[in-house]
């Protein structure tokens, strides 16, 4: 396996994968198709307009794109320092369990080190298991939980 910036000839693979980030569930209030939507556009974007403040980058095994992530720098509330972000995972249905999540979420760690960010975040929704169980196995772990109530 090889962890790669994504370019813009891996669009279509890293778009087809984006799907996946909904499966798990959405958050409170929002439907599927509506995150969907959103997820393909930033996602779309990272990918067509590359920023340095951001990182897009992709597992690849055999040729083909079996996972990315999207890391961007944020500001932390506290320190108002900035601090590295891990906006998007996905891992392919076909390498999961291979390893590829941990190794695209070492890659954005040490994308962030290099740019001297002392602390990387994530948000993770409650019933994503697999997913919480691996960041938590990487030392990980919950600072806040985000409550929210439609207003109609």
């Amino acid at each position: 396996m090889n962890i790669r910036p994504a370019s813009p000839a891996d669009r279509e693979a890293i778009l087809a994968l984006v799907p996946r980030l909904a499966e798990c569930g959405t958050p409170a209030g929002r439907e599927q198709r509506q995150v969907v939507a959103v997820d393909l556009q930033t996602i779309a974007a990272a990918i067509d307009d590359a920023s340095p403040e951001s990182a897009m980058l992709a597992a690849e095994e055999d040729g083909v794109v079996v996972g990315f992530v999207h890391a961007r720098t944020v500001t932390d509330y506290y320190t108002q320092s900035p601090i590295g972000h891990v906006s998007d995972l996905v891992v392919a249905p076909e390498a999961e369990g291979k390893g590829v999540g941990e190794a695209l979420v070492q890659a954005a760690q040490a994308w962030a080190r290099c740019r001297g960010y002392r602390m990387m975040q994530l948000y993770v929704l409650p019933g994503n298991a697999g997913a919480r169980r691996l960041y938590e196995r990487m030392g990980y772990r919950a600072e806040w939980f985000k409550y929210v109530k439609p207003l109609g």
